[in-house]
């Protein structure tokens, strides 16, 4: 039966098999529904007719994307076609070859249960198992820190270790059996330079290597006892299946992206100072803030900065159905046709897991999480627990303690949670900050266009930055990419701003001090005008010195033009 596999976004991991009219959208009433902002009501149908799958897109207001290009009239799904909706990937199942049927003449069955079968005892066993804790790890960490524990019971020795890195030094990942281990130099070359596992009296060490690769680290076991062929085999097998199912993580998962911070004001580096000192820690951050100042971003940035910026950033968006944040949580366990699910817990093994709007999760979920979060333990894919190693974010609306004090999150999970706290800063108090990201986002999106971005005049400029911004970042960002997207190349006065902005930027009273900086900038923005960008001259008009009005440009962010005449 033909199915649609959700790749990414609110279902990703789910199966829908397809067996007449299916129909993709943002409404509860939906075939496949989408909880997300970019996904229209009903988006995008799917239907079988004469055998094959056709796709049309139902006028939605961001189009239907096939195979990364946007449909303009119905087609016909192939096996293998993705479709994009919104934030999620669908990937198309055709009709499965396979069919189910009542076959004579097989004689009788004779079957006997999994569990008997695998193999129990010897090294056969041994390697099945180390396949089994490896293919099963979640993040490079947790691939190690196995191989380490495998290696360790494998050769039944004292002391274990799984270490990244090259001859001019290595990265402990992992050691099992004791505090460090210190590994001869010469048995590093010959793992790394020469591919060889070398064995001298109780030590002994392997390469850790994928096909068609070079080493990137080695495995490294010892004990009293001499080692003997037998255990140079297993090592080296062992050495092997980790290098492949590192190289498996790493071609799985995005790579790490840079996160920057647009502003310059004085508010906002203090800020941004702060951010950096918490990366410097382990403990658990929570950032909250007014919606749209950017509290996700703010985490990002801090675990980009951070010594876990190498490893996974799982976030767990908290405002989801009770029962799909459950099932992120802890994960999920296998169901026909569809296999078990990692829970986020384990997927952030060695990273940072971020649970976003913290106080919209289930009051049962927070008593779970705050067992597991104190025991430093996940649960396992193959039934119970195993420890963790991951750093927790939070992003919330209000102090944690605020939040305890209204009832909105469990004492336990708050307890457990307790850490750094920072704030992100609303617009309205950052708000020399308006036009740099106006200019950020709007030249991002020309530029996704191949257009010009648009160029704003000094009456528009005074309005973006006098206005509240009530939705903060978010609402600057959605302007600013309308705009470039209607006026690209061209100049954008006051009065082609969105009426909200041109009416909001005078409405409200203003204290003595937001007027006195409101006159003074424009005093020193209509003296830079006349002096036509000669600082000297526009400071000699003001009546200050020009150091005063460079300082005073850099708090207001104004642009010095200078023109001729």
């Amino acid at each position: 039966m033909a199915a649609l596999l959700l790749l990414t976004g609110p279902q990703a991991g789910r199966r829908h098999e397809v067996t007449g009219e299916v129909i993709i959208g943002r409404s509860p009433s939906c075939t496949i529904s989408l909880e997300d902002a970019k996904v229209s009501r009903r988006h995008v149908r799917l239907a079988l007719e004469g055998g094959e799958a056709r796709v049309s897109d139902l006028g939605s207001r961001n189009g239907t994307v096939v195979n990364g290009e946007k449909i303009e009239a119905e087609m016909v799904l192939l096996p293998g076609d993705r479709l994009q909706v919104g934030d999620s990937t669908i990937l198309f199942e055709p009709t499965a070859r396979a069919s189910l049927a009542d076959r004579a003449g097989l004689g009788e069955i004779s079957g006997s249960p999994v569990e008997e079968l695998l193999p129990a005892a010897g090294p056969v066993a041994g390697l099945y198992h180390s396949g089994v804790a490896l293919l099963s790890a979640t993040s490079e960490a947790m691939v190690l820190r196995r191989a380490a524990e495998e290696l360790s019971r494998g050769v039944n020795s004292d002391k274990a270790a799984a270490l990244l890195g090259g001859t001019d030094g290595l990265l402990t990942a992992a050691v099992v059996g004791a505090e460090k281990v210190e590994v001869p130099r010469a048995m590093v070359r010959a793992a790394l330079e020469r591919k060889e596992a070398s064995i001298a009296g109780g030590v002994l060490v392997a390469p850790l290597i994928a096909s068609g690769g070079a080493p990137f680290g080695i495995l490294y076991a010892e004990r009293p006892e001499p080692f003997g062929p037998e255990e140079q085999r297993t090592i080296t097998a062992l050495g092997r299946l980790t290098g492949e199912a590192c190289t498996a993580l790493r071609a799985r998962q995005d790579p790490g992206r840079q996160v920057f911070l647009i502003g310059s004001s004085r508010q906002f580096r203090k800020t941004v100072e702060q951010a950096r000192r918490a990366a410097s820690t382990a403990e658990t951050t929570i950032v909250w803030g007014e919606f749209g100042t950017g509290r996700l971003q703010m985490a990002e940035y801090i675990h980009s900065r951070s010594p876990r910026a190498l490893g996974p950033f799982i976030v767990v968006d908290c405002r989801k159905h009770p029962s799909l944040v459950e099932e992120t949580l802890f994960g999920r366990t296998s169901a026909p046709g569809v296999p078990p699910a990692s829970s986020a817990l384990l997927e952030a093994d060695g990273g940072t897991l971020v649970l976003q709007q913290i106080e919209a999760l289930p009051r049962h979920a927070a008593e779970r999480l705050s067992r597991l979060v104190s025991r430093r333990v996940a649960p396992s894919r193959q039934g119970g627990e195993e420890a963790v190693d991951v750093r927790f974010m939070v992003t919330c609306d209000a102090p944690l303690q605020t939040l305890l004090s209204r009832g909105e999150i469990d004492g336990e999970l708050a307890k457990v949670l307790t850490g750094t706290e920072l704030e992100t800063l609303p617009l309205r108090d950052r708000r020399p900050d308006v036009l740099q990201l106006f200019e950020h986002f709007a030249v991002r999106a020309a530029q996704a266009r191949r257009k010009e971005a648009p160029l704003l005049t000094p009456d528009a400029r005074r309005v973006l930055v006098d206005y509240d911004w009530p939705l903060n970042v978010e609402e600057l960002r959605g302007v600013s990419e309308r705009l470039a997207l209607l006026y690209a190349g061209s100049e954008v006065t006051a009065l082609v701003l969105p009426p909200e902005v041109q009416t909001g930027a005078t409405q409200g009273p203003l204290t003595l001090a937001a007027r006195v900086q409101r006159l003074e900038r424009d005093a020193i923005a209509e003296a830079l005008r006349t002096a036509r960008g000669k600082k000297i001259k526009a400071a000699a008009l003001l009546g200050i010195s020009r150091p005063t009005l460079d300082k005073k440009i850099e708090d207001y962010q104004l642009v010095v033009e200078k023109r001729r005449g």
